[in-house]
């Protein structure tokens, strides 16, 4: 890990870095980016406001390196298999957002909101981190389903694609009113039944079975 500069961090500046990441994930996900200083967030981590420009240049850095580290499993996933007839289990692209966003819920609303307000300062920051998906994640898993899917079924891959989504990010955005109806607060185990439904939608076990006869 190193800072701006290119020097590497000693294990203390790791913590206070650290501390930092989590401070702005918090107050970035609750406030919304624009209402959060970067003096609110070195007070909340116990750091000297000067270190978020040692570490991070400004505030829009830190913003960035907090969506790269939040989303770093997710895009992990997604490359993991680079072959486009490769088997892909879209069940399992839905759990690992579960387990991303479950520490910090509020997360996918700040990410909702700057994707439909494209003249905001973090919308060109989400859409610089979220580039790889958009362009490369997204076309490589519309391949995988095409190839993976047997041709006598008639399925349509961005239909899919959208239900994958749907079961990953609306249970975070859910609103108020539907939460108390459903009783639904997002936690590990409602989270979990998703997941289960998933699994049973996509069916990952026959999509890689037929990949592999056809590999």
């Amino acid at each position: 890990m190193q800072n701006v500069q290119g020097r590497p961090l000693s294990a203390s500046e790791n913590q206070s870095r650290a501390r930092l990441v989590d401070a702005a994930r918090h107050h970035f996900s609750v406030h919304g980016y624009a209402a959060t200083t970067t003096r609110d967030i070195a007070t909340a981590a116990a750091v000297n406001p000067a270190m978020i420009r040692y570490y991070f240049g400004h505030k829009a850095g830190l913003f960035e390196t907090v969506l790269r580290e939040t989303v770093a499993p997710m895009l992990n996933l997604i490359n993991k298999h680079p072959a486009p007839n490769g088997p892909v289990n879209l069940a399992a692209l839905v759990q690992q957002y579960h387990s991303m966003m479950l520490p910090y819920p509020e997360l996918p609303k700040l990410i909702f909101r700057a994707l439909h307000n494209p003249d905001s300062v973090e919308y060109d920051i989400v859409m610089q981190v979220f580039d790889g998906v958009l362009r490369f994640g997204i076309d490589r898993l519309l391949k995988q389903i095409s190839h993976s899917t047997p041709a006598t079924d008639d399925i349509d891959g961005k239909a899919v694609v959208v239900s994958a989504l749907a079961l990953a990010v609306f249970p975070f955005l859910l609103p108020p009113p539907f939460r108390q109806v459903l009783n639904f607060s997002a936690t590990s185990v409602q989270l979990a039944a998703i997941a289960s439904l998933a699994d049973r939608l996509f069916i990952p076990a026959k999509i890689v079975q037929h990949g592999e006869k056809n590999a």
